[in-house]
């Protein structure tokens, strides 16, 4: 099926779509959770994730495809309501498929802005100002210059990554201790596993980008999953390793810099600021696309309309970075199960499966909702 797009993406730029956009919000929240839990459960919890993910996106990849490439609203207003109230029910999906994005996206901007702030010294609300103008520029510029953006900042952020593992080794490390298993640390840990390197809106957008090219789209999304894990294993022990005492900060890698020494501190700082960015380009472009589709107006001001209430949320609403995280994980996975239902309808009626292929069948099916239920307890109960 040909998609019709505003820009086509190369294999690379579509896999950074699904690394930069899962790299950022979650992942750096994930050291903090990591501790309350021991080491051994992190590596199971991924190696899970990621299966769950690559299955839970394949689906995705082909509902959007199944439908010419729209964002998730839409395929669910084309595949799963029916009769008058059809565009009601569109409506009310919007609103709270928006709302998700809209909280994550006011976390992500408190998470730019405690680096900015910390930086500059100046009034949060005007940290929090500076980073939606500069992440802005790059959406605003259309969604080719993301796609170019991602590649080249996912690129500099396996180059942090791998400086600042290296500055971990040659310090004198931690012994990592075994945490005592709690149920709700373990699921708590499990749900933001899976969102930090889960990438929704990405994988729309290199439907879109990769203009419906099945090989491509399934090498994007096998590809940019596994390197996302990497991410989360590498950032998650190297904090574990390097940080001394407890984790007192929402953004562990910071703490982990500060740890090794001043130019480790300052790559810390741009590895957490660039990680946010990506989340940021990709979310606020699905954003963008979603209100588009909804109301038709121009991109542009789309993208103005969609994102100022997350500035606002972000500035008058709840300050912190890992509630925020959390709530928006906890939405969005609620969100999944709906998908589920609707990928079923659309498999049927389709009648092939180009992407999924087996891994779309129904015993599948039910294994995403049962995880999308179990990130969603794991997202909403205390820690211990």
């Amino acid at each position: 099926m040909k998609i019709q797009s505003e820009a086509d993406f190369t294999v690379f730029e579509a896999t950074s779509m699904i690394v930069g956009h899962s790299i950022g919000t979650g992942i750096i929240a994930v050291p903090f959770l990591a501790t309350k839990n021991n080491l051994r459960d992190v590596i199971l919890m991924v190696i899970l994730a990621y299966f769950i993910n690559v299955v839970l996106h394949l689906i995705i990849a082909e509902l959007s495809y199944n439908n010419g490439g729209v964002q998730l609203v839409k395929s669910f207003e084309g595949e799963l309501f029916r009769g008058k109230a059809k565009k009601i029910f569109s409506w009310i999906m919007f609103t709270i498929y928006g709302l998700a994005i809209v909280v994550g996206v006011s976390g992500n901007i408190n998470g730019g802005a405690m680096i900015i702030w910390s930086w500059l010294d100046i009034p949060f609300s005007l940290a929090q100002l500076i980073y939606y103008i500069l992440a802005g520029i790059v959406v605003f510029m259309g969604m080719k210059a993301v796609g170019i953006a991602q590649k080249y900042t996912v690129s500099l952020l396996i180059v942090i990554v791998i400086a600042i593992s290296i500055g971990t080794f040659v310090k004198p490390m931690n012994a990592i201790g075994s945490s005592k298993v709690h149920i709700n640390n373990l699921l708590g840990l499990y749900s933001m596993v899976v969102f930090a390197t889960s990438a929704n809106q990405a994988v729309i957008q290199s439907v879109k980008g990769l203009k419906g090219n099945v090989k491509k789209i399934r090498t994007s999304i096998f590809l940019g999953f596994a390197i996302s894990s990497i991410f989360v294993l590498i950032v998650t022990i190297t904090v574990l390793l390097g940080v001394n005492g407890s984790l007192d900060k929402e953004l562990a890698y910071l703490q982990l810099g500060e740890n090794i020494g001043r130019w480790a501190a300052v790559l810390a700082g741009l590895f957490s600021l660039f990680a946010l960015l990506t989340t940021f380009w990709s979310n606020t472009l699905s954003l963008r696309d979603v209100v588009h589709e909804q109301i038709g107006i121009n991109n542009k001001v789309c993208w103005l309309f969609a994102t100022i209430p997350s500035l606002l949320f972000a500035i008058f609403g709840v300050n912190s970075f890992i509630i925020l995280t959390r709530i928006m994980s906890g939405v969005v996975v609620l969100v999944a199960v709906m998908l589920v239902f609707t990928y079923n309808r659309s498999r049927k009626k389709a009648g092939a499966s180009p992407i999924c292929g087996r891994f779309g069948k129904l015993v599948f099916q039910v294994i995403m909702v049962i995880s999308t239920i179990i990130c969603a307890v794991g997202a909403m109960i205390p820690l211990t």
